[in-house]
């Protein structure tokens, strides 16, 4: 045989291998991924209610005779919001996750600076992606003339040490401004 056609074999032969070996790691990263989007993010982990609490309030509400439409469009008390900010302190991690959760609910004036501090002072795979949403929950729903909230996010994007927590916030802070823009 000549060495040619030895050399375009083995050629052939390791072109073959390649595409095997492709189609082979892109079915794994297939099913790894459709595998990875059944499973909730560390951020959904933190703020869900554990299979206790969620028993507690389901038996809590069945048993209740009020409607809770008024109770859910009430906003919360003053002692409950301070309740919150002092919460986006706690050492617990799920305390901490509600509490940030929850300030998307109380007034702007009061949720912003407890925001604010935990996008810069918290943990930043869970906290600060959070408190993100929160504030974009706040500008949502109250507007933002004023642009403090959009402020915050803002100094989220520039000032983060944590990539994922700056393309949270540009795309979150990209939605309001969207928002913002269709607004008259």
């Amino acid at each position: 045989m000549r060495p040619s056609v030895i050399v375009a074999s083995i050629g052939m032969l390791a072109v073959c291998g390649g595409l095997v070996y492709m189609q082979t790691t892109r079915d794994e990263s297939e099913t790894a991924a459709s595998a990875a989007t059944t499973q909730p993010s560390r951020t959904e982990q933190a703020i869900a209610p554990t299979p206790d609490q969620a028993a507690t309030t389901t038996a809590t509400a069945s048993s209740s005779v009020v409607t809770d439409t008024t109770v859910a469009t009430a906003p919360p008390s003053p002692e409950t919001v301070d309740q919150w900010i002092k919460d986006t302190q706690d050492s617990d991690p799920k305390i901490r996750a509600a509490a940030i959760a929850n300030l998307a609910n109380a007034p702007t004036a009061q949720a912003l600076p407890a925001l604010s501090e935990v996008l810069d002072a918290g943990e930043p795979e869970v906290d600060r992606h959070i408190a993100l949403r929160s504030l974009h929950a706040l500008a949502l729903r109250d507007g933002d003339e004023n642009g403090q909230v959009r402020d915050v996010m803002r100094r989220a994007i520039y000032h983060s040490d944590n990539d994922g927590v700056t393309q949270t916030a540009q795309s979150l802070l990209d939605d309001v401004e969207a928002a913002f823009a269709e607004q008259p």
